[in-house]
């Protein structure tokens, strides 16, 4: 993969507060940010709409929002406040895909894992922190995009120890594991006794994309890996990853990754 790929978001700010007690306010800026805290009393308030919470949580500033946020007691603040901030025509791909969640209301999300979220967002820091280089751009951009994903599933309000839930994760597991085979998703609602409107719309809620699309991923993440670690023909890792015609994965391949296969293989070695 071009690492130009990622040169569309620039990263404009970053910090990390051990303890705060101050509250901030701003409406004057061009960019969108993590606003993350890890524990304490926190109260968020966004063009009037206010909300708290002592839960370890995460939200979206952006631009165009009246923002008050911060300890909600000052006698005792708040620990672990972090900010990442970014700008860039990929952070508005993103808000248009639904991967990056700006709203005024319920806009704390409240996460299932603070503390794998609070090392990710210092990872980042320390790439920032870095001398600049495209590759460690590339990698913060990365790491970025695996803390939007984890906000969707925080903010799905789904209990991993929910028995559909199980059901549903073992098909993914499933899924990954054999891309290449056809999968029949009436048959698949049909095994876990719902109607197939039903699991699509339980499939979406649990893993943020319909069943065809995972599927798809999950077919051009095994080709991506066989175009970077074999030697095989083009056509025949169409075939090994559930294509039946060379030609019609070779455009869906550029669509989503952005490269046809032959320069994806070029630029991975």
């Amino acid at each position: 993969m071009s690492i130009d790929y990622f040169s569309d978001i620039e990263f404009v700010c970053h910090g990390d507060l051990r303890y705060s007690s101050s509250v901030t306010v701003r409406d004057d800026f061009d960019y969108w940010g993590l606003q993350f805290s890890r524990r304490g009393d926190f109260m968020l308030e966004i063009n009037g709409n206010a909300e708290y919470t002592r839960e370890a949580c995460v939200f979206v500033t952006a631009p165009g929002m009246s923002f008050r946020y911060g300890s909600a007691n000052p006698s005792e603040g708040i620990e672990d406040k972090i900010y990442i901030c970014f700008k860039g025509d990929r952070v508005r791909r993103y808000i248009a895909g639904g991967m990056l969640l700006v709203r005024e209301k319920d806009a704390l999300i409240k996460l299932d894992e603070p503390d794998k979220f609070m090392h990710r967002m210092r990872s980042i820091r320390a790439l920032l922190m870095l001398p600049y280089s495209a590759e460690n751009h590339a990698r913060a951009v990365l790491a970025l995009e695996e803390l939007l994903l984890l906000m969707q599933c925080a903010n799905s309000n789904v209990s991993r120890t929910d028995q559909r839930y199980q059901a549903f994760a073992l098909l993914t597991e499933k899924i990954s594991s054999r891309p290449e085979q056809h999968w029949d998703f009436e048959k698949e609602s049909r095994k876990l006794s719902v109607s197939y409107a039903h699991f699509r719309r339980l499939f979406e809620q649990f893993f943020q994309v319909p069943p065809g699309a995972f599927l798809l991923a999950a077919r051009l993440e095994k080709a991506a890996a066989l175009l970077s670690g074999s030697d095989l023909q083009i056509r025949e890792i169409a075939h090994e990853c559930g294509f039946e015609d060379e030609f019609y994965f070779s455009r869906i391949f550029k669509k989503y990754r952005h490269d046809p296969p032959k320069k994806y293989r070029e630029n991975s070695r």
